[in-house]
């Protein structure tokens, strides 16, 4: 019954209902791609978050920053590769300035909210550290896929 409701509405819509149709699920897929991504980096900061900070003894302010850019590298390289494969740098510069634009992108949102609720959460809060870091990467979600979708990973005709 649904394939024959899109079928009469492309009969007599132009395509234009068609064009939606795809455009929201294609949406929707890299939406959802983008949650496993940042999930896969959300384990990356913990644990990098972790080691440093209960292992090796390195206070959290420190380990804090090399987690999130630990984390950051791991998100640039799977988005890349899978949640916009189809936006692809054709050259090395093309590549390494996407690289550069999805560090300062996440990296600005990454320290203005992860980072500042972290410290805020941990310090004056008296949270425990990884449960601050959790609720900052989860602040930080909206801001970074708005980014990288119409910044960093944006269609470029030339690169």
């Amino acid at each position: 019954m649904p394939a024959l409701l899109i079928f009469i509405l492309h009969a007599y819509d132009d395509g234009y209902f068609m064009k939606r149709f795809l455009i929201n699920r294609i949406a929707t897929a890299r939406f959802a791609k983008f949650l496993l991504v940042g999930g896969a980096g959300v384990i990356v900061n913990n644990a990098v978050l972790f080691l440093l900070t209960e292992i090796i003894g390195i206070t959290y302010k420190i380990s804090g920053l090399i987690a999130i850019e630990t984390a950051i590298i791991n998100n640039f390289v799977w988005n890349y590769t899978w949640t916009w494969s189809d936006r692809k740098a054709k050259t090395l510069p093309g590549k390494l300035h996407m690289l550069a634009k999805f560090n300062v992108s996440s990296g600005l949102v990454a320290f203005l909210v992860n980072y500042s609720l972290l410290r805020i959460l941990t310090d004056i809060a008296g949270m425990y550290y990884l449960a601050s870091n959790i609720i900052g990467i989860l602040c930080g979600t909206a801001a970074n896929y708005a980014l990288s979708h119409f910044w960093t990973f944006r269609i470029r005709k030339s690169v």
